[in-house]
């Protein structure tokens, strides 16, 4: 593994009797003696013309710099993409529609046919680049015209293209220092027309179409669809001092409860349970939640794992062969499995997804390096991996209101990194527990409740249960945890001078990640 990734200071000239041996940026500090091809097929052959007629549109058409500027600040799937077929007919400040001009610049007009039919998902993506040198929202469109490079799924390089149709490729793992639009397929939404077998079920997204109907798509989850994005729930924390931790005053109460006695946090949260009092009713104030998220170990070994897939948004240069490139793809898509056993022996399995970007899992330092090619400089971001380190993302991730009359008394939570979306469905089988402490009340209402501390005297019933559960072959599996009604949620406050207490939360690692659980108020 190399400990900087260097560039070399040349391209090799592209020769005209050899399509697919392209100007190349190699990654070794020396001439590179070894050409880089990119093979394309039917449907990389026919983005290749739509990357060409894109580059020289995007060029002549400042209103159509505009509008993919504007669309992309939209962020509909929670990233910088633009879906080409929501847009192609939207009409310019000049008249034209997005496809009029892009067709302007199509030698064979059939092509631009071809690849709307074949390419239902083509994705306009404006990367962020480092330094924020590039970006949907740095871009300035009076004076800043755009290459344009396709993400490939058969190769971790990436050709590029510019105005003029001239072409070269970047390796894998170099980070281009100049303005760059990438053609790609989305990875958060799927055509609904094309789920007739099912593959596609998981989905669980709304659902949206284009202006003309002629095309139906629905979000792999909710989670990409930017329109149903909340702001942060209320903290309805009673001590101003404990704020800034975002903390609910009923986990704190819980926690000093039960801090010298026996008994569990949840108890408490869920159902008003204490030393004190030791009958009462599930409330459904609150529900579990994932609420952060890190991966741990060895960073580069871990970039490694979620990044093993042409196709995946890989940090740039890390690997040893040539990587794929963050720039290309956007964020990480992680999928996780909440394996949940109820007391009437049916299991269910929740499913759910989350995005990061390369920014928000790691600390990434990058320096610029500029290169010649006779007369045009061009510029590369190089990222120092003696300077990686891990990031703690914040999440809001729920799961479900944790009633133990209905529920196993143990949870386990399974994370992957998301390559495909085909499932198939596998078993799985564990031991659990409930607890039989409920009974009904008397008088008026008649109301359910839970009697005594923890599993109360007649403690609990055990099973073997299990689960059917979808995998998906391909994704990255990060590990799994066991999450216990039982655990602390608090596990103690550190004093830091002058701000008092800082409460610290239950951490659940597994082999590549750490997650915090923990209950969140959803009603006042």
């Amino acid at each position: 593994m190399k400990n900087k990734i260097l560039v070399a200071l040349t391209f090799f000239v592209f020769a005209a009797c050899e399509k697919e041996e392209l100007n190349t940026l190699g990654d070794s500090g020396t001439e590179n003696t070894n050409d880089v091809k990119v093979e394309y097929d039917l449907t990389s052959e026919l983005k290749k013309d739509f990357a060409i007629a894109l580059a020289a549109a995007v060029k002549e058409s400042k209103p159509l710099r505009s509008l993919i500027k504007e669309e992309a600040l939209k962020m509909f799937d929670n990233d910088y993409d633009i879906l080409y077929h929501m847009i192609k007919h939207t009409q310019l400040s000049d008249g034209k529609t997005f496809r009029d001009v892009l067709l302007d610049h199509y030698e064979n007009k059939d092509r631009l046919s071809q690849i709307e039919s074949s390419s239902p998902k083509l994705t306009i993506f404006v990367p962020q680049l480092p330094e924020d040198s590039f970006s949907a929202t740095s871009w300035d469109i009076e004076n800043e015209i755009p290459k344009v490079a396709i993400r490939m799924y058969t190769t971790n390089h990436v050709p590029i293209f510019d105005s003029e149709g001239e072409e070269f490729v970047l390796k894998g793992g170099i980070v281009p220092g100049f303005p760059v639009l990438v053609i790609k397929e989305n990875e958060r939404v799927i055509v609904e027309d094309q789920d007739v077998d099912g593959k596609m079920g998981i989905a669980k997204g709304a659902k949206f179409s284009t202006k003309e109907n002629d095309l139906r798509f629905r979000f792999l989850s909710d989670a990409f669809d930017q329109s149903k994005q909340k702001t942060s729930p209320s903290t309805f924390v009673k001590d101003s001092n404990k704020m800034f931790q975002n903390i609910d005053q009923k986990i704190i109460d819980a926690y000093e409860i039960y801090e010298n006695v026996d008994g569990w946090h949840r108890d408490y949260i869920y159902y008003n349970i204490t030393p004190n009092n030791t009958r009462d009713q599930f409330y459904y104030d609150f529900q579990e939640h994932i609420s952060s998220f890190r991966l741990k170990g060895t960073p580069l070994n871990v970039i490694d794992r979620i990044s093993d897939q042409t196709g995946d948004p890989e940090i740039n240069g890390v690997k040893d062969s040539p990587s794929a490139s963050s720039w290309t793809g956007g964020g990480f898509v992680f999928k996780v499995r909440a394996l949940v056993n109820g007391k009437n022996g049916i299991g269910s399995e929740i499913i759910d997804y989350f995005d990061a970007s390369p920014n928000d899992l790691f600390n990434l330092h990058y320096y610029k390096h500029d290169i010649s090619i006779g007369s045009l400089k061009i510029s590369v971001w190089l990222l120092d991996t003696n300077r990686i380190s891990f990031k703690t993302k914040r999440l809001n991730f729920p799961i479900f209101n944790w009633d133990l009359n209905q529920y196993a008394s143990s949870i386990k939570i399974e994370i992957e990194e998301v390559d495909l979306t085909e499932t198939t469905v596998l078993t799985d089988k564990r031991f659990v527990e409930f607890a039989t402490n409920f009974e009904i009340s008397s008088g008026a209402g008649q109301l359910l409740k839970k009697v005594g501390l923890k599993f109360g005297a007649s403690y609990k019933i055990s099973d073997t249960q299990t689960i059917q559960k979808t995998f998906t072959e391909g994704n990255d599996e990060l590990g799994s945890v066991l999450v216990n009604f039982a655990d602390d949620v608090i596990t103690g406050y550190p004093r830091v001078p002058f701000l008092g207490r800082l409460y610290t939360f239950r951490n659940y690692s597994a082999g590549f990640f750490t997650i915090t659980v923990e209950p969140k108020r959803v009603q006042p």
